[in-house]
């Protein structure tokens, strides 16, 4: 059982419409190489996936980047810092290991990091009524 699964129930469905499941060895690599990932966000990829949600509402990559690979370097202050999506205007979202895989949002104007979240599931129900 998913904590997604009346989500799974509405897949195809906008603005589900355009993600793509993760495959399982794409899903073991991402496991691996970061220990602690939160479970639910790994149960999203898994069984609704990556790619946009509604029209350009929100953008949730098929995996986890660093910041340098966003912004020119790693700026101060986002050290531990993964990246999981964006909203399509600059603001970027991720995790934060150094500090219990917290949810940040990057304001890409002064690379300020807020906390929006502790929880994937909660974060990504909001991302998605917005894009609805």
């Amino acid at each position: 059982m998913s904590p997604f699964d009346d989500l799974i129930a509405d897949k195809g469905q906008p603005p589900l419409d355009k993600l793509t499941p993760l495959p399982a060895e794409q899903l073991a690599r991402l496991r691996a190489a970061h220990p602690g990932l939160p479970e639910g966000y790994l149960d999203f990829l898994a069984n609704l996936g990556f790619g946009e949600l509604g029209e350009a509402s929100f953008m949730l990559y098929s995996g986890l980047i660093a910041p340098y690979e966003a912004f020119s370097g790693t700026p101060e202050g986002l050290d531990g810092v993964w990246l999981f999506g964006d909203d399509f205007a600059g603001s970027s979202c991720g995790f934060d290991s150094a500090h219990g895989w917290r949810i940040v949002e990057i304001d890409p104007t002064n690379f300020s990091k807020d906390v929006v979240g502790e929880d994937f599931a909660a974060f990504i129900r909001i991302r998605i009524a917005a894009a609805g």
